[in-house]
This record gives structure tokens, sequence and C-alpha cells, in this order.
């Protein structure tokens, strides 16, 4: 799993407005840091750190929905969701991708036969939810969604 960034200068003591945008901005910014990895496809492990983050990112604002304006909070917490949806879509692919290939393993010609025809069909699924994942990105990076995740941080940290 991907180890959770450390939040640089996180102090208790400061008002919970600054503690919530170092927060949320670290917890974002890590998410965003496996962008071009999933995006490109070629190591499933900047996926699943993707997905993790994202889920991190998720957490915080759960935590925090109260400082933020509520219709604004709802239209970014969809974003995190649709993307979570995405990720978690392409990754559940991998993970039974991977327990298919071990669970072939010693098994005779005939059945490994059938076993490497479910995986080619679970890899050609997999194909398919990966391109709807590169599409989500692409939209979410076409309405500008880094900009707008500062944006909204900057809503809750002036209240």
């Amino acid at each position: 799993m991907a180890k959770a960034w450390k939040i640089p200068d996180l102090n208790p003591d400061e008002p919970l407005g600054e503690c919530l945008g170092k927060i949320l901005r670290a917890r974002f910014g890590e998410m965003i840091s496996y962008e071009e990895g999933t995006i490109a496809g070629a190591d499933i492990e900047f996926l699943h750190s993707m997905r993790v983050s994202s889920r991190r990112v998720q957490a915080a604002l759960k935590i925090f929905r109260e400082a933020f304006p509520q219709k604004k909070f709802r239209a970014e917490y969809v974003q995190i969701r649709t993307l979570i949806r995405a990720l978690g879509e392409v990754r559940n692919f991998d993970v039974f991708i991977q327990k298919l290939e071990k669970f072939r393993e010693g098994f005779n010609a005939k059945d490994i036969k059938a076993l490497e025809l479910l995986i080619a069909r679970q890899k050609a699924l997999r194909t398919e939810k990966r391109k709807m994942l590169v599409k989500t990105l692409n939209y979410l990076n076409r309405i500008d969604y880094k900009k707008n995740f500062e944006t909204f941080l900057e809503s809750a940290l002036e209240t």
C-alpha cells in the first residue's frame, strides 16, 4: 500500500483552518502525484497508490465536512467519488487477475488452458475499464479539478 506522505509543518496549536489546508493539500498533492503513472499504465502500482491516496482525500473531506459550504463540499466530494470509483474498477481487475494467475500454478495443461482463457477475458475487461478511467481523468483535467480543489479549500479557509 502507498505510504501516506508526511504533512509538512502541521502544528496542532495552529487554527483549524490552517491545519485543514495543510492536511488536504498534502493528501491531494499525494494523490495527483500518481496521476501521470496511472495514465501511462505501465505499472499497476501507480494506479493502486492513486486509489489509496484518493481514499485518504475522501476520508479527510468527510472528517472536515462541516468546515465547507455544503453545496461546494457536495460538488467536490462527487468529483473525488467519481475518481475513486473509476480507479477501483480497474484495481479490482488487477487484484482478480493476479489471484487467477497465482491460482493456475500447479494445474494440469487442460485446466490451465481454461484459466488462461478466463485471464485473457479479465484482461480485456480491465482494458475497457482502464480506458474509462483515463477518460475520467481527462474529463477532470478539462474541468481543471486541481485548480478547483484549491479554490474549494480557500472557500473553507476564509470562513
